[in-house]
């Protein structure tokens, strides 16, 4: 047997590698070149013999993971890597922000639990109605409550 063969399939399956790094097919190109890739293994094993076997599985092992690192390299520079990968940022300066900046005017405020907090729960600061949490205490409802920091859209809370 001829060693154009396995070859074939080794660089047919590098070439279905590098295709299901550009066209994203659900991994079925992929698939099939994983598949051309352990047949020209075995091809060369049975057919051209124990050193030419692992020639191939040789090129295998260093190929195929070069291949990813070469494919992840490119991809974001790729048609369908451009429309995947977020390139713009979203800037507090521009509006965009996802805390509350009026949470960070209630630290310091007095307010009455409605609920039992354990440590979550409901209290009312200035006649509006908040989701606050504890430092791990319970607090009973109608109790008094003081506001004493806001990290992200948590109101932390202690017992007066």
């Amino acid at each position: 047997m001829n060693i154009w063969i396995p070859l074939a399939l080794f660089i047919m399956g590098i070439i279905f590698l590098y295709i299901e790094f550009i066209v994203p097919a659900l991994g079925i190109i992929g698939g099939i070149g994983i598949i051309c890739l352990i047949s020209s293994v075995i091809v060369s094993y049975t057919k051209l013999g124990h050193d030419v076997g692992i020639l191939f599985l040789i090129a295998l092992i260093v190929g195929v993971p070069g291949m990813v690192v070469w494919g992840l390299k490119i991809f974001p520079k790729t048609f369908f890597g451009k429309k995947l990968i977020l390139t713009k940022t979203e800037k507090i300066e521009e509006g965009f922000s996802s805390v509350s900046s009026s949470y960070a005017e209630l630290v310091g405020k007095i307010g009455i639990t409605i609920s039992k907090l354990r440590p979550s729960g409901t209290a009312m600061i200035e006649d509006k109605k908040y989701s606050v949490v504890t430092l791990g205490e319970m607090i009973d409802e109608g109790m008094e409550i003081k506001v004493i920091k806001v990290k992200g859209n948590s109101i932390i809370v202690e017992k007066t």
